[in-house]
């Protein structure tokens, strides 16, 4: 197990464990454009891995979902359309069960691949934009708690 092997299952296990308490509906809300659902947070960073690397290295790969890239592609472009980002709390589908069992298969395919040298920069690349996806994941998160009158904690 190399240090980046570490730190990439490190960080997908720190991008779950805020979202591991909420409801599919806590995990679904957005509670203002400029922020996005708990679920989406965590579907995008898979995407991310299934795009970049998984995709691109393991020639017998195949996607999880071929729709679910519309969903969870953010502003990469090149890779194809996206929902607008004002309307990613309209997903109730998939669900955050679904979401949760699509992140378990593309970390288990990832494994293989983390000791590769050839790969260690593109993974450190995504290891970094899986931790900002954390900050921005616990910001959403707490602001869309805030705004249920019921104290939500």
């Amino acid at each position: 197990v190399t240090p980046l092997a570490d730190a990439f299952r490190a960080t997908r296990a720190l991008t779950e464990a805020p979202v591991a308490p909420l409801s599919d509906a806590d995990a679904t809300i957005q509670s203002m454009p400029d922020a996005s659902p708990a679920k989406w947070h965590l579907a995008h960073t898979t995407w991310f891995w299934e795009t970049f690397v998984l995709r691109e290295y393991v020639s017998d790969y195949r996607l999880w979902r071929e729709d679910w890239p519309f969903l969870f592609n953010s502003y990469y472009e090149a890779h194809g359309d996206r929902i607008a980002r004002d309307a990613r709390g309209m997903l109730s589908r998939p669900t955050l069960a679904e979401v949760i069992e699509w992140r378990a298969a593309v970390t288990e395919a990832m494994a293989p691949l983390l000791a590769d040298p050839a790969l260690a920069d593109l993974i450190a690349l995504g290891v970094a934009h899986e931790q900002q996806h954390i900050e921005l994941l616990l910001t959403d998160i707490k602001h869309g708690l805030f705004q249920n009158p019921l104290g939500v904690a």
